[in-house]
């Protein structure tokens, strides 16, 4: 049976505080030829035509909030009734993607490489009473696929594939009890950027000095400079493929290189990171320079 008067409350899911907007719904009666008073836990909010929503504010964390809507159109009066009880969940997206490991900034999103979802909810019945995460149901989606054998009771953790770089996506998670009382939203865009690679200083002793990156110009203070190649935001470890002057030298993620002979002079020592991914390449070159006069070779082994 159809009702005659129902409502609708915009954002599906409000999180506490939140402002919201109500609004009835009938395919039964004239709206715009109605009036409609609103109430939130028997108290009035306002009355105006039925063609327009009400704007009031979701209760606080785990509190309830009891909406009734009265229409009164042609002298007989309709009501609609529900109930509203915020939550929250945030998602958390953690890229899996290279970096070196002492890298303190976030690991970003690879072209077609992994990245990990954690869902954070905070639901609650009451005030008090928060539902432990393992208690939930989670519904993922990923664009407009629902991800079925990933969605279930405590599954709060999806790990999915990337898209390509220049097509974002989209990852939703809708967070429920389990009879479906209690309910919160979160979406978040899952965006590629393109990877690089560095050069590092990698000392004998000391090991890579990843406090800073060679930059486009280096100058050797001794005959002989290690070198180490660090991927960022790639999702596999690529291959590598280093060059001086155009001439390849290694295909290690490190390199040696030597001055030979009397003299000053520069070369151009190059690294190129290919992944499996049609957009997981990066390359990187700097002159190094070396010596104090105007002769002498350089070389990487």
């Amino acid at each position: 049976m159809v009702e005659p008067l129902s409502l609708i409350i915009a954002p599906q899911y409000p999180r506490p505080h939140e402002v919201m907007v109500v609004a009835p719904r009938s395919n039964l009666i004239d709206l715009a030829a109605s009036t409609v008073t609103l109430y939130v836990n028997g108290k009035k909010v306002g009355t105006g035509s039925g063609t327009k929503g009400f704007t009031i504010a979701a209760p606080g964390t785990g509190e309830q909030a009891t909406i009734e809507m009265l229409a009164v159109y042609q002298g007989k009066t309709y009501s609609a009734e529900t109930s509203v009880r915020p939550a929250d969940v945030a998602l958390v997206v953690e890229a899996l993607s290279t970096t070196h490991p002492f890298y303190r900034g976030a690991s970003l999103v690879a072209p077609e490489g992994r990245v990990r979802l954690v869902a954070i909810p905070d639901i609650r019945t009451s005030p008090g009473n928060r539902i432990p995460a393992s208690a939930l149901s989670y519904t993922w989606k990923v664009g407009d696929r629902t991800l079925t054998n990933e969605s279930g009771i405590g599954k709060s953790v999806l790990l999915s594939e990337a898209p390509l770089r220049y097509r974002d996506t989209t990852v939703n998670v809708i967070v429920k009890t389990q009879d479906g009382s209690v309910a919160a939203s979160a979406t978040v865009a899952v965006a590629p950027v393109d990877p690089i690679v560095r050069m590092y200083e990698n000392n004998p002793l000391l090991g890579p000095l990843f406090e800073r990156a060679v930059e486009s110009t280096f100058s050797m203070k001794e005959d002989e400079q290690g070198f180490i190649a660090v991927p960022y935001f790639f999702g596999a470890i690529p291959g590598f493929t280093w060059s001086v002057n155009d001439a390849e030298s290694g295909t290690e993620d490190t390199i040696t290189v030597r001055v030979g002979g009397a003299g000053a002079g520069e070369a151009t020592l190059s690294i190129h990171a290919q992944g499996s991914g049609l957009f997981s390449s990066a390359g990187f070159s700097s002159l190094i320079r070396f010596g104090e006069e105007s002769s002498g070779n350089f070389f990487g082994l």
